[in-house]
């Protein structure tokens, strides 16, 4: 049994979707949006009225700061970070002039892909077919990608990412996004019934 445990938490998926910031705290915020009204549904001690109202309302709330956090903050954090940490690493050469965040992702997965499957990934054209690693290298990075099993993956554009989404969690789900949806959540428990105008 613990065998069969631990082959689950070394697996590099898993791995690597614990390493992934935007992905765990999606998990997490679909969990209180499906727990936390199941959890309320089944005291007994309130009313079914009451229950319902503060059920729906629970689970509305869940789904509209991780909306507003997919979106607004999380993208608006990883491409401002990313290009800070650009700036900041400018003269120490262990990240290249990728584009913006994406293209630095894009790159990371297919680095960590087998040769061969490089040159069929729909991700290798959004590569920039004249991005270097330094202005003294003679082969491009998507060159690299085609011809170099083993690739440099620059993890300190992959900490900037990491560190940034981390940054917009707190400030973007503990501040921004329970502002927004306080004001969006009662005109649609409004709309719904559930709430009765002033």
């Amino acid at each position: 049994m613990i065998e069969k445990i631990a082959a689950v938490l070394t697996n590099p998926s898993f791995v690597n979707f614990a390493q992934n910031t935007r992905a765990t705290v999606t998990t997490e915020s679909l969990f209180k949006a499906t727990g936390r009204p199941a959890f309320i549904m089944m005291d007994n001690k309130v009313s079914k009225e009451t229950r319902r109202y503060a059920a729906v309302k629970e689970g509305l709330y869940q789904l509209l700061c991780l909306g507003i956090y997919l979106t607004l903050v999380s993208i608006f954090f990883k491409n401002a970070g990313f290009k800070i940490a650009q700036k900041l690493m400018k003269n120490e050469n262990c990240l290249p002039a990728f584009k913006n965040a994406n293209e630095y992702e894009h790159y990371y997965k297919l680095a960590q892909m087998p040769l061969k499957d490089r040159k069929n990934s729909k991700l290798l054209p959004k590569i920039s077919d004249t991005l270097k690693k330094d202005e003294f290298s003679k082969t491009t990075l998507k060159e690299d990608l085609l011809t170099k099993e083993k690739l440099e993956l620059y993890e300190a554009g992959k900490g900037a990412i990491e560190l940034s989404n981390l940054a917009g969690c707190v400030i973007g789900l503990a501040w921004l996004a329970s502002e927004i949806s306080n004001q969006i959540l009662h005109p649609i428990m409004g709309a719904m019934g559930l709430e009765k105008k002033k």
